[in-house]
């Protein structure tokens, strides 16, 4: 679980690499980033949950609240707790449009893992494949979150097969990307699989999240998620409110960056 802790409590945890994990999130314009980030921050305890998702808190710019995108990187750090160990995040949230890739890049030089943000309906994008390039190239280990699922129940209304069907396209084009960027050693075991646990999937908007591992841990299945969007609005906000208590969008997201993602002293060598 994270939680808030003291700034002299993150200090000792930073004299400890193999529990830091440097990490950014990546994606397509309005795909989600930043939108995702306030409830890793909210699960902190760094802003309210109830703001979360609408506060937007790593677009502190006026320019960017005033365009309603992420301009500039932004940086933050959080604690985590996974497998019984206190784990230190340092995250970076990168602009998503194709005119700041200059910033993306920088802050790819500063982290070791990147966790790839792409809208469920609109899939990979020109951007998506532009900044997975980049990350790749400065040799920066991918997982994935697929972002916006309440927008294939709500608007194009799947059916549980479809919504997986439509995942699985996803995953095979985020590898594909991967399998044509990543550096040679790292072709084939940087390849993000719904097996192991590193790729996952909700709503940011609203705080909800799921990958394998968590579905079986909570006994939730994809016929559970369509149904929490079906019936009357009034049931429906009941329902997905349920569903972001049960299963809230940080603790899959939190617990990725920890068990897949590599602490400083096992990326630098091949960085």
């Amino acid at each position: 679980m994270a939680r808030y802790k003291q700034a002299e409590d993150i200090i000792k945890l930073m004299n400890t690499p193999e529990i830091i994990r440097n990490t950014s999130i990546i994606a397509h314009v309005d795909h989600g980033k930043t939108t995702l980030s306030d409830s890793l921050l909210a699960a902190a305890g760094i802003i309210s949950e109830q703001t979360a998702g609408q506060k937007l808190f790593l677009d502190s710019w006026e320019l960017e609240q005033k365009r309603q995108m992420t301009v500039f990187a932004s940086n933050i750090s959080l604690t985590h707790t996974f497998g019984g160990k206190d784990f230190l995040i340092n995250l970076i949230d990168t602009p998503g449009h194709i005119d700041f890739s200059g910033a993306v890049t920088r802050s790819l030089r500063a982290v070791d893992g990147a966790l790839v943000v792409v809208d469920a309906v609109e899939g990979p994008m020109t951007q998506t494949e532009t900044v997975l390039m980049q990350a790749l190239r400065e040799r920066v280990q991918p997982i994935l979150f697929i972002n916006k699922v309440d927008r294939l129940i709500k608007e194009i209304k799947l059916t549980p097969e479809e919504v997986q069907r439509k995942f699985a396209k996803i995953i095979v084009r985020v590898n594909t990307l991967i399998e044509k960027y990543a550096p040679p050693e790292h072709k084939k075991d940087w390849q993000v699989k719904v097996e192991d646990g590193r790729v996952a999937f909700g709503s940011a908007l609203h705080k909800w999240g799921l990958n394998l591992p968590h579905m079986k841990a909570k006994g939730i299945s994809f016929k559970d998620i369509i149904d929490a969007y079906t019936g009357a609005p009034e049931d429906v906000g009941k329902k997905v409110e349920e569903l972001s208590k049960k299963a809230p969008l940080y603790e899959p997201i939190l617990d990725m960056f920890c068990e897949h993602l590599p602490n400083p002293l096992v990326a630098q060598p091949y960085r």
